[in-house]
């Protein structure tokens, strides 16, 4: 439930706040790599290794995400249509946990299992980061929108 709804406060406020911001991917992945160096203490010679593997990981992750946004409003669907979708989330789902585990098995061949078992707690902390600047350019926005705070 948690990653559905970080997942619907990006889709929400990312375009919003890309306006003028062509480099946000870009930072965007700048924070991850902040985040998970400092979490995972990695060393230039982890990273190096680290880096392409957890890359392609989010790759694959990022396209079966994709898979779960529903063809229309589930209010406007058939019941079988409503069934196939909760079939295929939980495809979906298996699928993301497979992936989950191959990131760990390829993982182990470059870095100590007590850093592999900080991936969760890197990534909860990305995730408080990101929102946390969100709602910080969410807030200068409004700032500019209403100075001195006047509505």
């Amino acid at each position: 439930m948690k990653r559905l709804i970080f997942i619907v406060l990006m889709t929400g406020l990312l375009p919003g706040l890309s306006k003028g911001q062509e480099n946000l991917g870009e930072r965007v992945r700048a924070l991850r790599a902040e985040v998970y160096t400092r979490v995972l203490n990695l060393s230039s010679e982890e990273a190096e290794k680290f880096w392409p593997i957890f890359n392609e990981y989010a790759d694959n992750r990022e396209n079966l995400q994709k898979q779960l946004k529903p063809e229309g409003d589930l209010d406007g669907m058939s019941d079988q249509e409503v069934e196939e979708y909760v079939k295929k989330y939980f495809e979906v789902r298996q699928k993301e946990f497979d992936l989950e585990k191959d990131l760990v098995q390829k993982l182990r061949k470059v870095l100590p299992i007590r850093k592999i078992a900080k991936l969760p707690k890197a990534e909860r902390e990305f995730r408080e980061s990101l929102l946390k600047r969100l709602q910080e350019l969410r807030e200068r926005r409004q700032e500019r929108r209403n100075p001195g705070g006047k509505n």
